[in-house]
């Protein structure tokens, strides 16, 4: 009786406590609104939430990038090829490594070559035959200079000996032609001019035809 009692008497307590219980009625629900639903949701911070991106449109983007780096590495490739060539080009054309034509007549006659084969002699007299021609066929001096001088280097070609590696046209030329003695000169006075007016901005004159054709005469005698 007494353990009923001391619980009647806690529970007397806390309901004297909390005190009377009041009732309310239940708060109506708010009515739908017309006004459309906002498309973001602030978040905690007051932004909008992070929009979902399609995963369609980022693959799409990372394609087109994608392409777009290959397209300049294409193009760097490209760049690096062509001044390559152009590099090449200008040393396959070097102008025999802007000396003066009697030094490297010097340089290619204190060269002890490797004894080669006789050049033909006819593929060289022809040769200077052709370049003869072209001094007088030519309207223009350079233009006559530069066609004797080629015609020369073809010339050798035809002479049955070999091009070294390191030597230009132009050496190689006046190598076959210095082969016969006493017309050092000569060649390299026709090399200067044709250098001068192939690689540089000279105009050769009437008076420089007259000396290339002097030159070549003397070449001719010396290889008839």
């Amino acid at each position: 009786m007494s353990a009923v009692a001391a619980l009647f008497l806690i529970v007397m307590i806390a309901a004297a406590i909390q005190g009377t219980p009041t009732f309310r009625p239940s708060e109506p629900a708010p009515l739908a609104s017309s006004e459309p639903a906002p498309t973001t949701i602030p978040g905690e911070t007051g932004l909008p939430e992070e929009i979902e991106i399609d995963p369609t449109s980022a693959a799409v983007v990372q394609a087109f990038a994608v392409i777009l780096m290959l397209l300049v590495v294409a193009g760097v490739i490209v760049l690096l090829v062509i001044i390559a060539r152009a590099l090449l080009r200008a040393w396959r054309n070097r102008p025999t490594g802007l000396r003066d034509g009697a030094e490297v007549a010097a340089e290619v006659a204190e060269v002890t070559a490797v004894p080669e084969p006789e050049v033909a002699v006819d593929a060289v007299r022809r040769g200077i035959a052709g370049a003869l021609q072209a001094i007088d066929d030519r309207a223009l001096p350079t233009d006559a200079v530069i066609a004797a001088w080629v015609g020369l280097e073809e010339s050798a070609a035809d002479a049955g000996a070999s091009r070294a590696p390191s030597e230009t046209p132009a050496e190689f030329a006046l190598r076959i032609i210095t082969r016969r003695s006493g017309i050092e000169d000569e060649a390299s006075e026709l090399l200067t001019l044709f250098e001068r007016v192939r690689f540089g901005s000279h105009v050769a004159t009437e008076s420089e035809r007259h000396a290339a054709r002097a030159a070549l005469r003397r070449i001719d005698e010396v290889w008839r």
